[in-house]
């Protein structure tokens, strides 16, 4: 199986090479935010290279007490905050990862007061971009967060984001593929 794992930042891709060293997979560090993602894998597409599922990884905020620091969750549905009225929903979601609680996700921009006041459970600064490549190009994909913070904590020291790596990492961990 190909895979491409795609994360924001080299800390959050680092759990996927870990799990995953020895194989052919793609491992792509895209950036922060919605333009660079869509930057990163529409090059990752137009390569020429197949794969079989794309996954994007990461921290996320989370909107709800059900989903608390240190959740592990698989993101079904995605928005861009700043349009709310268009959702992108994960047709075929992989069955790997079905043991994880499903989830409605929020891509914003920035952290602004606007955007808090959502119909999601988490929040992420790439997952809607990650969705409309991945939906664009027809590769099958999974949107896996790990909960660091309360969305609108803005005091990062109150994050946990070794704990969200932590289980980010023992979640796929636990998974064979």
């Amino acid at each position: 199986m190909q895979i491409l794992f795609l994360a924001a930042v080299e800390f959050e891709l680092a759990v996927a090479r870990e799990l995953r060293s020895g194989t052919d997979d793609l491992f792509l560090c895209g950036g922060i935010g919605p333009e660079a993602t869509r930057r990163s894998l529409e090059g990752a597409f137009a390569s020429g290279r197949r794969f079989d599922l794309a996954v994007n990884l990461g921290v996320a905020g989370s909107y709800r007490d059900r989903y608390p620091v240190g959740s592990v969750v698989q993101v079904l549905t995605e928005r861009f905050g700043d349009r709310p009225g268009r959702v992108l929903a994960n047709p075929a979601p992989p069955a790997l990862f079905s043991t994880l609680p499903q989830v409605a996700g929020n891509t914003v921009p920035a952290l602004e007061a606007r955007y808090r006041k959502v119909e999601a459970d988490i929040e992420s600064m790439e997952g809607a971009a990650f969705f409309e490549a991945c939906l664009r190009a027809g590769v099958p994909f999974a949107e896996i967060r790990a909960v660091s913070n309360a969305v609108g904590e803005e005091d990062r020291t109150r994050w946990n984001i070794p704990l969200a790596l932590h289980n980010l990492h023992s979640s796929l961990n636990a998974l064979t593929f």
